[in-house]
């Protein structure tokens, strides 16, 4: 969390320092600083607090993980992976929080952005077909069943729920 704050203080520390170096010696003195704020800057734009999020929600902290996430300025200006993974860690959050429709959404929005790793895609696909379920939509449900079993995963928790959810399923 201090990490994504750190980065306010450096870009401003450094459009600061370059302000009042530009207005002291000029901006041929100035121009670096004035180019290391905006390069953070942009990191942030492009980039935001995803990763950070995604691990946090990883070990088990969806509150931190939430608060990070939210600090995205807009999700349409992150680059595509790193917009997926949002998604991704927004879906995986709403899901806890049993908003069946949102997490929906954004789990299949995230599958549509592409996921790296097929063991994530084979997790947003088990959760889509959990909420089909819930929601009583056996043919949804075998759909995802389907493409996260296609997708082969290799992690043993997400290769067990989906048997239990086809067992259920019958």
């Amino acid at each position: 969390m201090a990490y994504s704050y750190l980065r306010y203080a450096l870009v401003a520390l450094f459009l600061g320092l370059g302000l009042l170096l530009h207005v002291k010696l000029g901006l041929s003195q100035a121009w670096y600083l004035y180019a290391a704020g905006l390069v953070l800057l942009l990191s942030h734009i492009l980039f935001g607090n995803v990763w950070m999020a995604f691990n946090l929600l990883k070990r088990g902290q969806p509150e931190k993980a939430d608060k990070l996430l939210r600090q995205t300025w807009n999700p349409a200006w992150l680059i595509r992976p790193n917009r997926a993974y949002y998604y991704f860690t927004l879906g995986m959050l709403y899901l806890q929080h049993k908003k069946l429709e949102e997490a929906k959404a954004h789990l299949a929005q995230a599958i549509a952005l592409g996921l790296k790793k097929p063991n994530d895609q084979a997790l947003a696909q088990l959760n889509l077909a959990h909420i089909a379920y819930v929601q009583k939509d056996p043919g949804a449900c075998r759909q995802a069943l389907q493409a996260a079993r296609a997708l082969r995963p290799t992690d043993l928790m997400i290769k067990d729920n989906l048997e239990k959810l086809e067992k259920a399923v019958g």
